[in-house]
This record gives structure tokens, C-alpha cells and sequence, in this order.
């Protein structure tokens, strides 16, 4: 079997709940491929959703340095921000999904989790902004729709209060 069908293989097992199988496929395939990046995003990808995070993150960050690209390389930066702000290093977590908005500006993705590293980062005025501007952008509710040059005012106004 070629290196990617290995990678469709495990990806397959993954989506089928079968983990630890999905893993030892990967990690087998490091051996020969070491420095693929596509190999070790997948491994990071491996560790993260078996709750290993930490083990995940420089598997990432290898992926990226070895030159990952595309749409790979978006769910790269964007597991690995992740990974980052669940481990606690909530700056570096920014800073990766700040790159991942940069770069990917059309995903939505990468904008929820860098909300959500803002917040942990003790950023919660740009969290908040950030999501409220996503909502105006991809909501389809009338509700909220109605309400939209308000939100759109409060997302850049969060702690403005009239007195009078």
C-alpha cells in the first residue's frame, strides 16, 4: 500500500472509533516516513483525539516546519492552537490561530478556537468581538438578524454605558 492509502486507512479507522488501531498504522508509517509532514500531522491528529494532547502538539509543530500545506495545513494550525490552549500555553494558542486566521481568512473554524484562546488568555472583550462578528457574518436567524447594527455597534463597544 502507497503512504497515502495508509493515511485513508487510518483516518477510516478513526472515524470508526477504532484509535489505537488508527495509531499503530501511523506510527508505523513514521518509521519510513519521518519527516512527511502529511504523516505527522496525522500522528499529532492521532494523540489528539486519544486525549494525549501534549504528546499531539510537536507532531504539529513538525508538520508545519516540514512544509505542510493546503487544507491540511489549516487543521494543522488549527488542532494545534487547540492543543495548545487545552494544555494551558494559552499565548502560543493564540498566536497559532491568529496565524490560522491570517492565512485561512475564509475559515470559520479557526475564528471560534482563536475566541476561545482569547478567553483563556484572559482576552475576553476580543473573544467576545470576535464571535459576535462571526455570528453577524454566517447567522441566518431573523432574530438575530433584527438586531444587527446593535451587535454590530457592541462587538467593537463591549464595555460602553450611557449614564443619562
Amino acid at each position: 500500500m502507497t503512504k497515502e492509502e495508509i493515511v485513508a486507512q487510518a483516518r477510516e479507522l478513526r472515524r470508526a472509533d477504532e484509535l489505537e488501531e488508527s495509531q499503530a498504522l501511523l506510527l508505523k508509517l513514521l518509521e519510513e516516513y519521518g519527516d512527511d509532514p502529511l504523516v505527522l500531522y496525522e500522528i499529532g491528529g492521532s494523540y489528539d483525539v486519544l486525549g494525549e494532547e501534549k504528546a499531539a502538539i510537536p507532531y504539529y509543530q513538525k508538520a508545519i516546519d516540514t512544509g505542510l500545506d493546503g487544507s491540511d495545513l489549516q487543521e494543522c494550525l488549527v488542532c494545534l492552537g487547540s492543543s495548545q490552549r487545552v494544555t494551558g500555553e494559552f499565548e502560543n494558542a493564540v498566536e497559532t490561530l491568529q496565524q490560522a486566521v491570517e492565512q485561512f481568512p475564509d475559515n470559520n473554524s479557526g475564528k471560534v478556537f482563536l475566541a476561545l484562546a482569547y478567553y483563556s488568555d484572559g482576552q475576553e472583550d476580543e473573544a467576545v468581538s470576535l464571535l459576535l462578528d462571526l455570528l453577524l457574518k454566517t447567522t441566518k436567524d431573523e432574530d438575530i438578524l433584527a438586531y444587527t447594527d446593535a451587535l454590530d455597534y457592541y462587538k467593537d463597544n463591549l464595555d460602553e454605558v450611557w449614564d443619562e
